[in-house]
């Protein structure tokens, strides 16, 4: 049943770094650079930005950098796998596909253009551009958070 569960979760992984490729494609598409486009005034907007660095912009043009903590926390990643079962382990297995796609998805735009497209922005709040991966990231980060603190994961590593 594992072989099972991770050939799922495989697929899931390819699904969130398609969406991720193809949101990206088409914003970077038919919007323009540094321009804004107002989707819910005051609340969200598009704005295109080509982000060099990594969170927040932090350690701009540091690629190779950023390649290489990218690649050393696949490493990681793929050591995690091996607690991945959706059907036992559903909530650990679930921060894992979203965290190991967003993961993938900027590295995938990091070695092929040089930086990771972001574009969606809040209003009501400062914080800066962002994309779908990035999204993956953060949910499955807190969600594994919670999970380690209160869920089965916390448990089984104490």
């Amino acid at each position: 049943m594992k072989g099972k569960t991770m050939i799922i979760g495989i697929l899931l992984m390819i699904l969130f770094i398609v969406i991720d490729q193809v949101t990206k494609m088409v914003a970077f598409k038919y919007f323009s650079l540094l321009q804004t486009y107002k989707c819910i005034p005051g609340l969200f907007r598009i704005s295109l930005v080509e982000n060099t660095g990594g969170a927040w912009g932090l350690l701009n043009g540091k690629m190779w950098f950023l390649i290489g903590i990218t690649i050393v926390s696949l490493g990681l990643f793929a050591y995690l796998m091996k607690d991945f079962n959706l059907k036992t382990n559903t909530m650990y297995s679930i921060c894992l596909i979203l965290i190991i796609s967003g993961t993938i998805g900027n590295f995938i735009d990091r070695i092929v253009l040089g930086y990771v497209r972001d574009f969606l922005t809040f209003d009501f709040i400062s914080f800066p551009s962002f994309n779908f991966a990035d999204m993956c990231m953060t949910i499955g980060v807190i969600l594994l958070m919670f999970e380690i603190l209160f869920g089965a994961t916390g448990k089984k590593w104490s």
